[in-house]
C-alpha cells in the first residue's frame, strides 16, 4: 500500500529508546541497559510513506519509584515537520545479577535531567 505499516513504528520506537539510553549512559553497545521496556503504545497522527525520512525526538516524561516513562514524537523531515506519530514507553530499572527490579536512583534522575537540558537527541 506504500505507507509505513503500524508494527514498524514499534521498531522505530525501540531504536530511538536505545539511541537515547546509550547516549545518556555512555555505555558501549555490548553492555545491557539497566532497565527493561515493559509497556508501549502508539498514536498514529498521519501516514508515513515508503521513502519518507522521519525524525524522532525522545524524552523522559516522568519517573515512578522503580520506573520511568518516555515519549517519542515522529516528524516527517520536511520544512513543515508534520507530526506522524506519538509513541510512549514505560521502563523499569532492573538488576540482572539479582534478577529483580530496583528503585530509580537519584543519580539516574539527575543524569536524565542534565542530559535533556543539554541535548536534543533525534534519530
Amino acid at each position: 500500500m506504500g505507507h509505513v505499516s503500524s508494527p514498524v513504528y514499534y521498531d522505530y520506537l525501540q531504536h530511538a529508546y536505545l539511541e537515547y539510553m546509550f547516549a545518556l549512559l555512555g555505555l558501549p553497545r555490548s553492555e545491557k541497559l539497566p532497565q527493561i521496556m515493559v509497556k508501549t503504545s502508539c498514536e498514529y497522527v498521519a501516514p508515513a510513506f515508503f521513502g519518507d525520512v522521519l525524525i524522532i525526538e525522545s524524552k523522559v516524561t516522568g519517573f515512578g519509584n522503580k520506573s520511568f516513562e518516555m515519549e517519542h514524537i515522529f516528524y516527517k523531515d520536511t520544512d513543515e515537520r508534520p507530526v506522524i506519530a506519538r509513541t510512549y514507553s514505560k521502563h523499569v530499572m532492573f538488576d540482572y545479577d539479582r534478577n529483580t527490579t530496583v528503585p530509580v536512583s537519584a543519580e539516574f534522575r539527575d543524569e536524565v535531567n542534565a542530559f535533556q537540558d543539554a541535548v536534543e537527541l533525534t534519530v
